[in-house]
């Protein structure tokens, strides 16, 4: 997920909540309305939590937002946030010391998740799912990945599944050398030599690349689920097996192998960092690289066109497979997941305000009513001209009093009734991101997406070695694509890989799809 996502913006707005809204407007149409408190607001509560951040610097903890919170729900407030790059090794630690905070924030179902839930250290949540409407609005496809022997231990934070890392490709360079969209993978090999080779650029230097590579693969050619990591391939058994070790993922690291030796990807990307490769494509260097539509950064689009005035960006869509499907990998459906301590049990007070907080930050608003007139959403990001600016219609967070904004302090973003909702080029004020977003949505609304099913089950053994033969197959195939191994040494990474555990590994996850009955499906 860490490759996938970037995601470092907290938006997290809400329509109003019937005891505490300081609007008495009907909402319009599409705009959802939280229930009437469970439980009254009379009595102040404290609640703790805790929670991974991507936010630089970290929410002060005596902002105006804060404040505001403690005001509208009659609570203590105390959340503590540590960057992510720390949050991982430091979550174990309190969870050991036994210190843990009412309320806890992880970035995925992984295995701690489920080795903590498993050992009750948090409280399972199916009876009050039914009462909020944005818990309600969760598909079980999402629900099942933080669903252990059938409780409900965390609330799943949304992320559209649809708008993830998509292969972009500089539409200008095509048009300058006379050259069409790829459709299969010897058109792209021929695309990425051409953009290497030929000054796409037109300013009369060699100093473009095909396609921008960083450390550990990321994010090669995945052109659909068939070539991607997914469990989506069979092996002669029947069972499905993790993409890393599959025919279609052999031959993305075979093309990859190729352009390498056409020097058209460049010769240190092993060891380039996925931040300094995005960079350098933003700034010209190369041709292909990756991006979401959904939740970007708008000034890397917005340095792109000032220094480069006739780029223009296009997803490539997914090549056709051989089985004849032809679609990108879905998202989990979720980023992040909020869970409460097992502790809080028969603190029912407690238990509802922590949800009734959860739900309003979650409660979307749709796009045309993200404006100063709709007083939930001003309350939310701190009031105009001070957490906020309306620009063309769009309101862009201010960057200089973030801490002034509530929903800085609660990650907790709105649950969209699906991913078109959320307008992502509609929310984007650059006219260069902006265009972007909206032709991204426009292609993919009418794009295939495979669903993994691995996404919705927990494998220990997957949890326990999957990580580990990750490492193994890219160590392999980055020998292959740099030429210190042959791609005909395939099934003997393969035969490593299941000497290690992954036989193991495939068996278990195998076992346990069959018996929830839960299968990989096309959207």
């Amino acid at each position: 997920m860490k490759k996938l996502l970037a995601v470092g913006l907290v938006v997290s707005l809400a329509t109003s909540l019937a005891a505490c809204s300081t609007s008495t407007k009907k909402p319009e149409q599409g705009a959802a309305t939280s229930p009437p408190l469970a439980n009254s607001m009379d009595k102040k509560i404290s609640i703790s939590a805790m929670s991974g951040t991507w936010q630089s610097p970290v929410p002060n903890a005596e902002g105006e937002g804060l404040n505001k919170i403690n005001e509208k729900f009659n609570v203590t407030y105390k959340p503590q946030f540590v960057p992510y790059d720390e949050y991982a090794t430091k979550l174990p630690v309190v969870m050991a010391a036994g210190d843990l905070t009412d309320v806890i924030g992880m970035e995925a179902a992984d295995a701690n998740f489920v080795k903590w839930a498993k050992q009750g250290a948090f409280l399972p949540l199916n009876d009050y799912i039914d009462k909020y409407p944005t818990l309600k609005a969760v598909p079980k496809s999402v629900w099942d990945a933080v669903t252990i022997d059938g409780k409900i231990y965390a609330i799943p934070q949304f992320f559209p599944a649809k708008y993830g890392k998509k292969p972009l490709i500089r539409k200008d360079w095509l048009d300058n050398l006379g050259l069409k969209m790829p459709t299969n993978y010897d058109e792209l090999k021929n695309v990425a030599i051409a953009f290497t080779k030929n000054d796409p650029d037109k300013n009369g230097k060699a100093d473009t690349y095909g396609i921008g590579l960083a450390k550990q693969i990321v994010y090669g050619t995945h052109m659909g689920a068939g070539w991607d990591s997914a469990w989506y391939h069979k092996n002669e058994q029947g069972q499905l097996i993790p993409g890393v070790i599959s025919e279609g993922f052999k031959q993305q690291t075979q093309l990859l192998a190729d352009l390498y030796k056409e020097g058209a990807i460049h010769k240190d990307w092993a060891v380039s960092k996925t931040a300094d490769i995005r960079k350098d494509f933003f700034a010209g260097k190369y041709g292909i690289w990756y991006e979401q539509p959904y939740d970007i950064s708008e000034s890397r689009f917005k340095s792109m066109k000032e220094s480069m005035p006739g780029a223009e960006i296009a997803i490539i869509p997914p090549f056709k497979q051989e089985d004849g499907q032809q679609g990108f990998m879905a998202l989990s459906g979720y980023y992040t997941i909020t869970a409460l301590n097992a502790k809080v049990k028969g603190d029912e007070d407690k238990i509802h305000r922590i949800l009734q907080m959860q739900d309003y930050f979650r409660t979307f608003i749709p796009v045309n009513q993200r404006n100063p007139q709709n007083k939930e959403f001003d309350w939310q990001n701190g009031g105009e001209g001070k957490g906020y600016t309306m620009v063309n219609g769009i309101a862009v967070q201010s960057t200089e009093v973030p801490d002034s904004r509530p929903n800085n302090y609660m990650y907790a973003p709105y649950w969209a009734p699906n991913d078109e909702a959320t307008e992502p080029g509609n929310v984007l004020a650059n006219p260069f991101a902006k265009s972007f977003g909206t032709n991204a949505v426009e292609m993919l609304k009418n794009t295939k997406f495979y669903v993994d099913p691995v996404n919705r089950i927990h494998s220990e053994v997957l949890s326990a070695k999957g990580s580990e033969l990750n490492l193994l197959t890219q160590e392999w195939q980055t020998k292959m694509i740099v030429g210190q191994e042959p791609i005909s040494n395939w099934s003997k990474m393969v035969e490593e890989f299941m000497k290690k555990g992954g036989k193991e590994m495939i068996d278990d996850v195998n076992k346990i799809l069959q018996s929830t009955g839960i299968k990989g499906e096309w959207k």
